[in-house]
């Protein structure tokens, strides 16, 4: 890391991947949209990811996700989004990080809980949009 000037760093370790893993790639598709409905606001979104967007029904063990935040709105401190599978606690660590009236976009691989679904915490307000580029088996 280099930072020209002043910082504070934070580095939040996602995963690995073993010598075997295999990315299959696929057409970008919007697999989630709250554009049309209600922000997220202090809560857990849960999207089932197999059999959506060009996501096979099974053996899937991450997507590639590019989420996007819009709309944003925060509560006593800046707000962030943490993906991660909905079968594990979640994690302290976040995918995006955002203040009010942003729009952020950040690439994000999420593994995959044992029943093909992906959660999205929201800490404050925003309408969130994926779209799935790829997976591994």
């Amino acid at each position: 890391f280099y930072v020209y000037g002043g910082a504070h760093l934070i580095a939040d370790v996602n995963g690995y991947y073993g010598s075997s893993s295999s990315f299959t790639p696929v057409a970008p598709s919007r697999v989630l949209n709250t554009r049309s409905g209600s922000r997220v606001v202090d809560t857990t979104r849960v999207l089932q990811v197999t059999g959506a967007g060009g996501v096979p029904a099974s053996g899937v063990a991450a997507v590639s996700l590019n989420v996007t935040v819009t709309n944003t709105t925060i509560g006593a401190a800046d707000g962030y989004v943490t993906v991660y599978p909905c079968d594990v606690p979640r994690p302290d660590a976040s995918n995006l990080n955002f203040t009010a009236g942003q729009t952020i976009p950040n690439a994000v691989i999420a593994p995959v809980s044992a029943d093909g679904k992906v959660c999205f915490y929201v800490y404050g307000g925003a309408h969130l949009i994926a779209d799935v580029n790829g997976y591994y088996g």
